[in-house]
């Protein structure tokens, strides 16, 4: 596949490129409370021939991002998920998620592991209320991590739906609103052994959608 340019940045496929294998173990336990339910999980995963896009500045000054197979990856974290009725109207569900990685990329010329330590969140909030309501808002952080290349940052955004029956509950309106602050965006340090990148890249703003669905039958 040919590279692309994009304002003097190429984007290339690679044909050479072989599949990625993880073989995951996962040992989980689950406990039931009056009002909730907590699942915890321990794992650990081993990736070979890991994918990841590597980029390289030419000597005419244009860079080319394309994907690699390294070496592979091995990573171990915890993880607990669960949800929790706070009133029969309000249910709330939470995903979080610690884990330590290391990459070895020494058949691309990286002489030490890579190592990174990070988390991430995600909770969302369902409210049920009465006339045919339905709202749910869901958040989700995920922390900085560590790759072969640099680092992505932290990000956070937050998606808000809501659906109400009507038309003697044969209809449904739904609004939807995706990225509710506007703060979607992926923000990147690249560094390579000629170059460092602070890159920042939002590809969708915040988007507002209204549906109606109508049932003929039920």
């Amino acid at each position: 596949m040919l590279p692309f340019l994009i304002s003097g940045i190429f984007f290339s496929g690679n044909p050479d490129l072989d599949p990625e294998f993880t073989d995951a173990f996962e040992l989980g336990h689950i406990k039931y409370f009056e009002k909730a339910t907590l699942f915890s999980t321990v794992y650990f995963r081993n990736t070979v021939e890991k994918i990841e896009r590597i980029r390289e500045v030419l000597d005419n000054g244009f860079s080319v991002t394309a994907p690699v197979n390294l070496t592979g990856e091995k990573s171990y974290g915890v993880e607990f998920s669960g949800d929790y009725r706070v009133k029969d109207w309000w249910k709330l569900d939470f995903n979080a998620n610690f884990f330590h990685a290391r990459i070895d990329a020494s058949n691309i010329g990286r002489t030490e592991l890579i190592t990174t330590y990070s988390w991430l969140f995600r909770q969302t909030s369902r409210f049920t209320f009465g006339k045919g309501w339905d709202v749910q808002a869901r958040a989700n952080y995920e922390a900085r991590q560590k790759n072969c290349t640099g680092y992505p940052k932290g990000i956070f955004f937050m998606d808000l739906s809501a659906s109400k029956r009507i038309l003697q509950d044969r209809g449904t309106l739904v609004l939807n609103v995706t990225d509710v602050f506007n703060t979607r965006i992926n923000r990147e340090i690249i560094e390579g052994f000629n170059f460092f990148t602070d890159r920042e890249a939002q590809m969708i703003r915040r988007q507002t959608n209204l549906t109606f669905a109508y049932r003929i039958k039920q």
